[in-house]
Formats: C-alpha cells, sequence, structure tokens
C-alpha cells in the first residue's frame, strides 16, 4: 500500500481491516480503521469490523466502546433481512421473528430439521457470534438467522438477503438442500449461492 501510486482509499483500508479480522492483528486492524474514519466516517460496516475485530480477541470493553461511538456519532448497523417470494407474495424475515403468522409452524419444522442437520454432523459455529454469551446461548442465536426460515419453504426457493450471508448458516443452508432434496438459491449482498445435494456454486468461498 506504501508503493501504491496513489493514496489508498477506504475500500482498500477496509480490506486491510478484514485481513486483519480474519489474521486476530488487532494492532494492524486499528490502524486501518483509523484510516477509515478519516475517509469515510459514517461507513457503519468498517465499525462493525473493527468491533468484530476486538470481540474475536476478547476485548469486550472495547467492543463497548465502539457501540457507545457509533451511538455517539449517529452511525447505525442495518439490520439483517431475508425475503422469498411464495405464490405470488413476498415473505420477510428478520433475526428471531415471530411476526410472520405462520411463525410458529415454520419453528416447529425448523427443530425437526435441526435433529436431522445434528445427524448429518452440523455443529454451530458458535464462534461467529461475537457476543459476550455463553455457548448455549450463541447457538441459540444462530438458529434463528433470517435466511434461514425461508429456506424451509417452497421447492425450489429462493432466498434475498440485503446482508453477506455468513458461514454457519450457508453450512445450515447446505444440510437443508441434502436433507429435503430441494434446490435452494441464497441471493445476498456479495453473490449468488446456488445450493443443490449440500454443494454451493460459490466452491465454499463467500
Amino acid at each position: 500500500m506504501k508503493d501504491m501510486p496513489c493514496e489508498p482509499d477506504s475500500a482498500t483500508w477496509g480490506a486491510l481491516l478484514g485481513a486483519s479480522r480474519i489474521h486476530k492483528n488487532t494492532e494492524l486492524g486499528e490502524k486501518a480503521a483509523e484510516m477509515i474514519f478519516r475517509l469515510e466516517p459514517w461507513n457503519a460496516g468498517m465499525y462493525v469490523l473493527l468491533s468484530n475485530l476486538y470481540a474475536a480477541s476478547g476485548r469486550w470493553r472495547d467492543v463497548s466502546k465502539m457501540r457507545l461511538k457509533m451511538r455517539d456519532t449517529g452511525v447505525r448497523k442495518m439490520p439483517g433481512y431475508s425475503w422469498v417470494e411464495l405464490q405470488n407474495q413476498i415473505h420477510l424475515f428478520s433475526v428471531g421473528d415471530t411476526m410472520h403468522p405462520d411463525s410458529k409452524r415454520i419453528y416447529a419444522f425448523l427443530e425437526e430439521l435441526e435433529l436431522l442437520m445434528k445427524q448429518e454432523g452440523y455443529v454451530s459455529a458458535t464462534k461467529l457470534i461475537l457476543h459476550d454469551v455463553d455457548e448455549e446461548e450463541k447457538a441459540h442465536m444462530l438458529k434463528y438467522h433470517s435466511e434461514i426460515g425461508p429456506a424451509g419453504c417452497g421447492l425450489p426457493i429462493c432466498v434475498m438477503k440485503n446482508l453477506r450471508v455468513c458461514g454457519d448458516c450457508r453450512t445450515a443452508i447446505k444440510l437443508i438442500s441434502k436433507i429435503l432434496g430441494r434446490l435452494i438459491i441464497v441471493w445476498d449482498s456479495k453473490r449468488f449461492h446456488h445450493i443443490s445435494g449440500s454443494v454451493c456454486t460459490c466452491g465454499d468461498y463467500w
């Protein structure tokens, strides 16, 4: 980056911050975030990335500071939503959503699916939940991500999501596709995932 013929922009610093989180290099991540906040102080995604880096390192006090900073600067994280069209009707889901008129039936079906998924070897990726809660609560939070609700409907089905699909949800949907013998297409903020028989066209790169 120092040898670039032009000044690195926020996307470049954001890539470095993302890599810092993957490699748990907090010091480098903080430097990248500092540059991003100078260029784009309103970029909620970068606040979340740095907060996740702190959480992955167990620095919960710094996580709280980032949330306070977001509140004080008026920056808000976009909530995750998923939606699906069935019989010419749009169904919207959010995490732990109970507003859908068929939510009880949907979640009962998901409980059955979870048992079948565990028989296939599914273990929830609780390391992806970056909150200071116990493992049981983390597993519960993953189970009710917004894209899981629509995945048990229709044949085949296309689920649209406004944010990136997390790794645990992608793994879960692959197993759901295998168990139900169903093509599931997930369209998130980055790409289409065509999932059939536990194989995803992203090649497990997301």
